[in-house]
């Protein structure tokens, strides 16, 4: 698929619209199919190279998913210093997850459109087939609004680059997309905070103050709401050093709060296409 134009099957939620222009190329379209893995047992073992010989039998249980949508990256879609094009597909369903609903995957990518005319020789390549999502977010919504795709097409491309540009939001922002598929709680409650740390906290003592004095500076004007928000995040940090150091059971809401909090902070880097230096967060700090 290095050489082709590269569909990623969305699901997880449909799309508002029959088609939407993301801009350079790539667009969004509804489609349908249906991408299945049933379990099959064999007995007998195969020849070297070759297939198990039959009989098959079907087992229970497997998984499937709806495809609801294709995102469409053409052959030509080449950029220096950018995402190749299989990871290209990968920032816009992160970034539909991030902004629109957690429940958005793509468990398969082609190099033709998911459609039953034309789909003889399309080789499909499965990718994000995890049955489960760690589920951070009450009431998440299933469903993407228009304004949400205006939100993606806006910002894509100079979020794209401070990926390239900054190792520590780049940290941040994986972090945020990959925590939904870590099955215990308190290892995604540790993934976010060693991303949060790695940008808050340019020294490695009194990490908890600095820490949270940093990311209030950073996101609340000075002031009581400053002041509050420290004291909460302080809390949150209490919760994350329990889990580094062992507890089984973490504050039931500690890891949403916490992914909410990478949101925002996230969502403040990509709108204002700046992602906050060491002298950023000291002029917050001390109001200069």
């Amino acid at each position: 698929m290095d050489d082709t134009d590269l569909y990623g099957g969305l699901a997880g939620a449909p799309l508002p619209v029959e088609r939407f222009d993301l801009g350079r190329g790539i667009t969004l379209s509804a489609t349908y199919a249906h991408l299945m893995a049933p379990f099959m047992m064999a007995f007998k073992r195969p020849e070297r190279g070759q297939p198990h010989p039959g009989p098959w039998r079907a087992a229970s249980g497997g998984f499937g998913f709806d495809i609801l949508g294709q995102i469409h990256v053409p052959a030509g879609f080449t950029v220096p210093n950018w995402f190749d094009r299989l990871n290209t597909v990968w920032w816009f369903v992160a970034l539909m997850r991030f902004r629109a609903s957690p429940y958005i995957v793509v468990p398969v990518v082609a190099d033709g459109p998911f459609s039953a005319d034309g789909s003889e020789g399309v080789r499909f390549l499965p990718m994000e087939v995890e049955s489960k999502l760690l589920l951070l977010e009450k009431d998440a919504p299933r469903e993407i609004r228009v304004e949400d795709l205006e939100w993606v097409k806006e910002n894509w491309w100079d979020a794209g680059r401070l990926m390239h540009e900054s190792e520590e939001f780049n940290l941040l922002f994986q972090a945020c997309a990959q925590c939904v598929f870590t099955r215990n709680p308190a290892l995604a409650l540790l993934q976010l905070w060693g991303s949060l740390e790695g940008m808050f906290s340019p020294a490695k003592t009194e990490l908890k103050f600095r820490v949270s004095a940093n990311i209030s500076c950073f996101l609340e004007a000075s002031g009581q709401a400053r002041l509050e928000l420290q004291k909460r995040i302080g809390k949150l940090y209490d919760a994350r050093s329990m889990a580094a150091h062992g507890a089984s059971k973490i504050s039931p809401n500690a890891l949403g709060d916490t992914y909410a909090l990478v949101k925002r902070i996230i969502t403040a880097i990509i709108e204002t296409s700046k992602v906050p230096s060491r002298d950023d967060l000291e002029a917050a700090m001390f109001g200069s």
